[in-house]
């Protein structure tokens, strides 16, 4: 091998390598806007992804019966309950309302509700009426769970002495009232 080759050989190596160091770097140069490249398209789903969430939730509660009002009323009661509870069921002598707040601030919102009604003592048990809506409350119970409280509210429609005379309650005690 003659010298000449030898420069030409050790130019060729050279040249690979200033060629090999230079695709190193555009490599790590592209796998770091992969990189960034992957984060934005991650961050860009994820805001659309928690959107849509947002909206459906949004959604659920506004086509709830009670969450945004203040009054539940059906066409046998009418009573009024703090705002942001959702309505799970109504069975014809208890509703059963679901709610996030505490426990203590629920409680005294129905203490303070069942101020202003009239209270009356039978055999064996009491009621609060409202003379309005011609409503007897018997009882109204916060079942504390995990996070979401259970607001269980017994009641029965009538006249309050037939309720009294009855000496029943709930669904019994308005069959028997339903023609005083």
């Amino acid at each position: 091998m003659s010298e000449e080759e030898k420069l030409k050989k050790k130019q060729r190596r050279e040249k690979f390598r200033q060629m090999f160091a230079k695709n190193r770097n555009m490599k790590r140069a592209f796998e770091g806007k992969e990189k960034e490249y992957k984060a934005k398209r991650f961050s860009y789903y994820f805001k659309r992804i928690a959107l849509i969430v947002g909206c459906l939730i949004l959604l659920l509660l506004l086509s709830n019966r009670t969450f945004f009002k203040e009054n539940y009323q059906t066409s046998k009661i009418g009573i009024k309950i703090p705002m942001l509870m959702f309505f799970a069921k109504d069975d014809g002598n208890e509703i059963v309302l679901k709610t996030l707040r505490k426990t203590k601030y629920v409680q005294q919102y129905f203490d303070s509700r069942l101020m202003n009604m009239t209270r009356y003592n039978c055999d064996g048990y009491s009621f609060f009426y409202d003379d309005a809506k011609q409503t007897a409350i018997y009882n109204i119970t916060v079942e504390k769970n995990f996070v979401v409280k259970t607001v269980k509210i017994t009641y029965a429609q009538g006249n309050a002495d037939c309720l009294c005379e009855a000496k029943v309650t709930g669904k019994e005690a308005e069959k028997i009232c339903s023609n005083y």
